[in-house]
């Protein structure tokens, strides 16, 4: 496909459905104000370095595939393997609870209408099959079909937060607050709660470094990019900071629990104003960003097992395009079927149960493993000769060797917070060692993967 499917807002709406969510506001809230400073810390020590980063190393690597790329070129083909497998199984069964709080959304913005999707697990379930299935099939008909989801969810994240601020503070100006930030204690404790809480910013964070799998696709090629970058940097500081603290002036941190969402104090927040009647479309709203959150990760996830199969790690029909819509059509499908497969798991009897909470338990610890390389290859590419014509983040090698050290260091930090069990956990241990096991598993996985696929018999002839 010659054509780049992305201009401008396209990829600053994909910005928006990936590196900002509408769940992490409630976890946030539910630590009171003390996650306020907590949130530009992770901006700080995480975020920006993983903007940075993603800059440099996306100008530095014009191939197919994001981290799983870079880590290959910088380390070699096992370790860039595992590094996507990582990337992309971790995402797996999150596609799963990504469709079930969408559900959960529509039943919710439908009134008595959407009733019976919260009675009839069935009907909950195919829903959920038929959403995904919709996307999937967005994605067959290639990016410039499959954008306009990840577009409408961009705007409507977006959308949420530019109502969430302002119900916010016309609540705490007229009724007052429910929280009181004058007396408020604004130092994380040192205790369980602030290790989840972190391990959660980071996530939330997260997800500049996916516009990199889009790369050949963008009009305006690195200066989009960077340019959408330094866009993402500011929206998660203020849609993160103020609407957070916006949904602390509608409930108390005891209301604000996890499970409550941004949509529960949008809802609240109108009540109070008497806009009660407009919550559906909040709802709505909500569901529409779910919806192109989940479209914009889907499609970027189906590039890892399309660049595997460019390298020959996976059957070879993993790496071509459709010659029409230039989408990877046997990557998309393949992951598709797996999405609908771990749905009716997670439907499914104890036993089969059992097997979606294990899958779930692997995605926990690996989804932050994948920016250990991430930072691990920004740290020893700076060895290496600087291209005249790329883009360097600012400061030269010193700063892109502060950037690497600082980034790997709050992963890591990232990665031992995770270990870290809840403390309404009965068997905190066996959680400890559940996730452990979980994450070894997945590892070796992986490795047995490469392995297989180094014994695999190589094609008769090569690839176009």
């Amino acid at each position: 496909m010659t054509t780049k499917a992305l201009r401008f807002p396209d990829l600053l709406f994909y910005a928006a459905s990936m590196a900002l969510s509408i769940r992490w506001i409630s976890s946030a809230a539910a630590a009171g104000p003390s996650s306020l400073p907590f949130w530009l810390f992770a901006v700080l020590v995480f975020s920006l370095p993983l903007i940075l980063a993603t800059g440099e190393l996306t100008a530095r690597f014009p191939q197919e595939g994001g981290v799983y790329a870079w880590t290959r070129e910088a380390f070699g083909p096992f370790w860039g393997f595992l590094c996507g497998w990582l990337y992309w199984t971790c995402n797996l069964p999150f596609f799963s609870g990504m469709l079930y709080f969408m559900v959960n959304l529509l039943a919710a913005a439908l009134g008595p209408l959407g009733r019976p999707l919260l009675d009839q697990p069935l009907l909950f379930m195919a829903v959920a099959l038929l959403i995904s299935a919709a996307v999937g099939v967005f994605h067959l008909m290639g990016l410039g079909s499959g954008k306009w989801l990840s577009n409408l969810g961009g705007a409507s994240n977006l959308a949420l937060f530019a109502i969430l601020i302002p119900v916010g503070g016309l609540v705490a100006l007229g009724q007052g607050t429910a929280t009181d930030f004058v007396h408020a204690n604004y130092m994380p404790p040192l205790n369980a709660n602030t290790a989840i809480l972190w391990a959660t910013m980071v996530f939330a964070v997260g997800g500049s470094e996916a516009l990199a799998f889009l790369r050949n696709d963008v009009q305006g090629g690195m200066r989009t990019i960077l340019a959408v970058l330094a866009v993402v940097l500011l929206m998660q500081v203020i849609s993160y900071v103020l609407g957070t603290a916006s949904m602390l002036a509608i409930l108390s941190p005891q209301d604000a629990t996890r499970l409550s969402g941004l949509p529960d104090a949008l809802i609240a927040g109108l009540k109070r104003l008497g806009l009660g009647q407009f919550a559906p479309w909040v709802l709505m709203t909500a569901f529409l960003g779910g919806l192109g959150s989940y479209s914009a990760w889907f499609g970027v996830a189906a590039r890892l097992p399309f660049a595997a199969g460019i390298d020959d790690f996976l059957p070879a029909a993993f790496g071509r395009r459709d010659v029409r819509t230039g989408a990877p059509t046997v990557a998309i499908a393949v992951q598709m079927a797996i999405v609908a497969v771990i749905v009716i798991l997670s439907q499914a009897g104890d036993t089969l149960k059992g097997a979606y909470d294990f899958l779930v338990a692997m995605s926990v610890l690996s989804y932050a493993l994948p920016f250990l390389f991430l930072f691990a290859v920004m740290i020893a590419i700076q060895s290496r000769p600087f291209p005249a014509d790329s883009w360097r983040a600012p400061g030269g090698r010193a700063m892109a060797l502060f950037i690497g050290w600082g980034g790997l260091l709050g992963t890591i930090t990232a990665v031992v917070c995770t270990l870290v069990p809840s403390p309404d956990a009965a068997d905190q241990i066996g959680e400890v060692i559940k996730l452990v096991v979980a994450s070894a598993c997945l590892i070796l996985s992986g490795a047995g993967a490469y392995v297989l696929a180094r014994f695999r018999p190589a094609p008769a002839a090569s690839r176009d």
